[in-house]
């Protein structure tokens, strides 16, 4: 989970990481690594998530999270990039910030083989600093991008926005 407010606003960054399933363990030292093919997941998983947040938002009294066309470059470059690097870190938001505006950002990331839309926002939902994020009222916009790897593990970016 990140968090960040412009630095005008609050200054406020906060960082946690979601493994949300196993994964894959590193080649033996020598030996070649397997290819692996990256390919984006259908846009249903991706709207699967968002309505998966939105209906825990609805439980808590709060708005539904719009989707952004603004945000989704960004979300789905980022599970892209995480997939392609078999990683699982936060990047900085401030290029976010400059193209799509807004006063905070957030991201909430997941990784996991054969990982459905449901386990991913199970898995938001148990950690503190994730649950924070699906449940911040000030969010308004959000978008979800998802790559796959070729040996199941995909990987999700959820970038939410306030005005």
């Amino acid at each position: 989970m990140k968090t960040f407010v412009r630095p005008a606003a609050a200054g406020l960054l906060a960082s946690a990481a979601l493994a949300a399933g196993p994964t894959p363990a590193a080649p033996l030292a020598g030996a070649a690594a397997p290819t692996l093919r990256v390919s984006a997941v259908n846009t249903d998983y991706e709207r699967a998530v968002l309505s998966r947040v939105n209906r825990v938002r609805a439980r808590h009294g709060l708005p539904a999270l719009r989707a952004s066309s603004c945000l989704d470059v960004f979300a789905e470059r980022r599970a892209r990039r995480l997939a392609a690097e078999r990683i699982l870190v936060h990047f900085g938001l401030g290029a976010v910030f400059d193209r799509c505006g807004g006063s905070m950002m957030g991201e909430n990331l997941a990784r996991g083989r054969y990982l459905t839309a449901t386990r991913v926002v199970e898995a938001w939902l148990r950690s503190p600093g994730h649950r924070a994020n699906v449940l911040r009222s000030g969010f308004r916009s959000a978008a979800v991008g998802a790559w796959r790897v070729s040996d199941g593990t995909i990987y999700v970016s959820m970038v939410y926005r306030a005005p």
